[in-house]
């Protein structure tokens, strides 16, 4: 995975792990919903980045192997 994945996936971590505090805490509902927009933002970015990520690919179909981090092939 490349290094700005995994930023991004610590800072939307970090923003929703934020969110899910203040959200219990009596702070303005202006501050909650706009985190809850941010976590939401970053989170869909964060899912395009990793599907999108192209540093770390495997050769293994899925035809030849069901698990990819097993190197147990597949029973036909």
């Amino acid at each position: 995975m490349s290094k700005k994945t995994e930023y991004l996936i610590g800072i939307s971590t970090g923003l929703l792990l934020i969110y899910t505090v203040l959200a219990a805490l009596p702070i303005s509902f202006a501050v909650i919903f706009l985190l809850f927009l941010a976590s939401s933002a970053f989170t869909i970015w964060m899912v395009i980045s990793i599907l999108k990520d192209k540093s770390n690919l495997s050769h293994k179909k899925f035809d030849d192997f069901f698990y990819e981090d097993t190197p147990a092939r597949r029973v036909k």
